[in-house]
């Protein structure tokens, strides 16, 4: 009889999965000179009929491993997860010796998670991967099903859709038949809300079962691609304010390696008005790639070979924020195990303090020539190893912050104004709006203000009220003044507000005698 569950069921089996199939190798121990990781650990007498892998989430060269002291498999991936089954040297209901020699390494050589793995050996979900399609509200999830029984087809699967982090959000359960080893299906996306990008980071879980076994999985509803050369995302332009990030976390020693310490991350570059991150000569771990879909971050990690960028892509392919990969010379934008180059002509900024950047961002944005910028000396290695914002991750003082978003941000007022005037001119400024948002912004009331060194606000007044369109930079109006009519000398703050103070920048000017 064809196992049909209801969801309750389902999520039991869920919290059975989690609570009984892993078994963490807590605290590694590293013996002899080189790097070898060696533990010895119980397996509990109800894995003697499942099928046990060992799992190395980052392993640092390729792997040896031994279990109770007969060689059992190893791996030659780097950096990327390592899984080798060691089924049949497992013992059962006592302490088994597991030891991991990677080539390469004297100290150190797996980094993150180390577990040993248990699935049902008749019936397992060897591996899943889900093709996204948001524009037809669905999700193809291909299913690999491996296991000893003679016929799948006695068993049933089911597949439980959910948007991540909203209790309130729409299930969507299914029941399917088995009928191959290699399973493909198509089901609902029944959110409004399905999806993913900057400004719309909606993540989904998805939830499988085949048989006795279960699996968890999460993907956005996101379509990338490029259009007359230009990067899209769900039909829409898409402009990279991004930062350069070397192997190099000074605050916590090396890589992090979970989710918690990225999420911080990633959430404090967005504070900062980036939308992505270049990780230049490595690929971070996957707790980068989560936290990133959770904020809304585009990334692109480095690849070495084709070979590696294949691997990395069917590795991480599945979190919507793994937009762009680097090759070498060459970028590329990933969708749905996709690879296709693009030239993105990003412009480099060098900092190496506030208003280098200010200056540098705004002249690339009135120039129009570059839509995508990319900072360096933001978290990257500079001469004396010390980005912006290495002392900064956990920075209280929300001043630079305030100041850093007047100009890196989708929606940014420009101008173009003289260093100094004399009292008696007249102020004549250009404004202009860059809008990197999803949309034009329809209604906005764009405005001036002109304060004095106390803060004192001189004069001000509407630019302009009505659309300010995307993927242009228009000329909405002019800030015109006679300066002989607020008697002013001295240094003041040009203010240019759009809809709101909250999206803001300013300037400094000098008003001679």
């Amino acid at each position: 009889m064809k196992q049909i569950i209801s969801t309750i069921a389902f999520l039991v089996l869920a919290l059975q999965a989690a609570a009984q199939d892993v078994v963490r190798l807590l605290q590694p121990a590293y013996a002899d000179s080189g790097a070898v990781y060696r533990q010895s650990v119980y397996v509990p007498q109800k894995w003697d009929k499942r099928r046990v892998v060992l799992y190395l989430e980052r392993p640092l060269g390729a792997t040896t491993v031994r279990v109770n002291g007969v060689e059992a498999g190893g791996d030659t991936l780097v950096c990327l997860p390592q899984q080798i089954d060691i089924t049949d040297n497992i013992v059962a209901g006592q302490r088994n010796t597991i030891e991991v020699a990677v080539a390469g390494h004297n100290s150190r050589g797996v980094m993150g998670k180390v577990e040993l793995r248990s699935q049902p050996r008749r019936l397992y979900i060897n591996k899943l991967k889900t093709h996204a399609r948001p524009f037809m509200s669905t999700v193809g999830i291909e299913v690999d099903l491996r296991g000893q029984s003679p016929d799948f087809g006695f068993y049933g699967m089911q597949t439980l859709i959910q948007r991540d982090g909203v209790d309130t959000a729409k299930i969507s359960v299914a029941n399917h038949d088995i009928w191959a080893n290699h399973m493909k299906i198509e089901t609902l996306v029944m959110d409004d809300a399905r999806f993913w990008d900057e400004f719309h980071p909606n993540v989904f879980r998805l939830a499988v079962s085949a048989g006795d076994d279960y699996q968890e999985y999460t993907f956005g509803m996101r379509e990338a691609g490029v259009v007359d050369g230009k990067l899209y995302l769900n039909r829409h332009p898409v402009y990279l304010r991004g930062c350069v990030m070397d192997d190099y976390f000074p605050l916590w020693g090396s890589m992090p390696m979970d989710e918690a310490t990225w999420m911080h991350i990633m959430q404090r570059l967005s504070d900062y008005g980036l939308n992505h991150v270049r990780f230049r000569g490595y690929c971070p771990p996957d707790a980068a790639f989560s936290a990133a879909d959770k904020v809304g971050m585009y990334l692109q990690p480095e690849a070495t070979s084709v070979a590696d960028m294949n691997r990395l892509t069917d590795t991480y392919g599945h979190h919507p924020s793994l937009v762009l990969v680097t090759l070498g010379q060459d970028t590329y934008v990933y969708n749905d195990c996709v690879l296709t180059p693009v030239a993105l002509n990003q412009c480099t900024i060098v900092g190496p303090d506030m208003m280098a950047y200010k200056q540098g961002i705004e002249r690339v944005l009135l120039s129009g020539d570059s839509v995508h910028y990319l900072l360096t000396g933001i978290c990257d290695r500079q001469n004396d190893f010390g980005g912006v914002l290495h002392a900064r991750w956990d920075d209280a003082d929300k001043a630079p912050l305030r100041q850093f978003t007047q100009f890196c941000r989708a929606i940014v007022p420009l101008t173009k104004l003289p260093q100094s005037v004399a009292a008696t001119d007249t102020l004549r400024v250009p404004v202009y709006v860059y809008n990197a948002m999803y949309g034009n912004l329809q209604g906005v009331r764009t405005s001036y203000y002109l304060a004095n060194e106390s803060g004192k606000v001189l004069a001000g007044g509407l630019v302009a009220n009505g659309d300010v369109p995307l993927d242009t930079l228009p000329q909405l109006g002019e800030v015109v003044l006679p300066l002989d009519s607020i008697q002013a000398q001295g240094k003041v703050t040009l203010m240019i507000t759009v809809g709101s103070n909250a999206v803001r920048n300013q300037w400094d000017l000098n008003i001679n005698e």
